[in-house]
């Protein structure tokens, strides 16, 4: 079966920007005196927003204002947005070899990081939509943001497919009623993957073309 509307998910299935993530966690531990995090451990906060992120990463302690925390994480970040996030091997290709598929981005990271992000790697005009966490109003797993992009789209449901690397990307595509593919070389491990039974895997960009053509 065929696809014609393809959303993917941005970290960890796009782009590897992990590193500079990490970089503004950092950033904002030192400023309330907590140790640095390395990158496998602040990878493990990822998937559900800036929110989910500071909480899990920078804990709370007396004085903190938990506001004050996000702002100074989107400061830093906002200065190392592309410092060392890279486009994973061939997804340029594939994005070119699926040009004439309608694509969207649905990310979990806000939409002003999302959007600027594929602007500066130079990808954004592969994509219809380029949609974040405070897009919809709700994020991943809840599938409103999935429905709302096939609305806005004039796309057709039965012809929607989800891509992704995160436990976020399968729940919401199961509860939009959608296909998904796991894609195998982000930031999940296969069998934390095999849990959600994603409908497809790919191991490679190339094999997300196979899936969709």
């Amino acid at each position: 079966m065929s696809f014609n509307f393809l959303i993917f998910d941005l970290d960890g299935t796009l782009i590897d920007s992990q590193r500079d993530i990490a970089s503004a966690v950092n950033s904002v531990r030192k400023e309330y005196g907590f140790d640095y995090l390395h990158v496998e451990q602040v990878r493990s906060y990822l998937g559900s927003g800036v929110n989910a992120l500071m909480n899990g990463a920078v804990p709370e302690k007396k004085g903190m204002v938990q506001a004050e925390v996000l702002e100074k994480f989107k400061f830093y970040y906002r200065q190392c947005l592309i410092d060392t996030t890279i486009i994973y091997n061939g997804i340029r290709e594939m994005l070119e070899a699926l040009k004439n598929k309608k694509k969207a981005i649905l990310s979990n990271k806000n939409e002003d990081f999302s959007y600027e992000i594929v602007k500066r790697l130079r990808i954004s005009g592969y994509f219809v939509k380029v949609w974040g966490g405070d897009s919809a109003g709700v994020k991943k797993p809840d599938p409103k943001p999935i429905a709302d992009l096939i609305n806005l789209t004039n796309s057709d449901i039965s012809k929607t497919i989800m891509i992704g690397d995160s436990a976020n990307d399968f729940l919401a595509a199961k509860a939009a009623g959608i296909p998904s593919i796991a894609v195998l070389y982000g930031y999940s491990g296969i069998e934390q993957i095999k849990q959600y039974n994603p409908d497809f895997t790919a191991k490679t960009p190339e094999d997300i073309i196979d899936i969709v053509l």
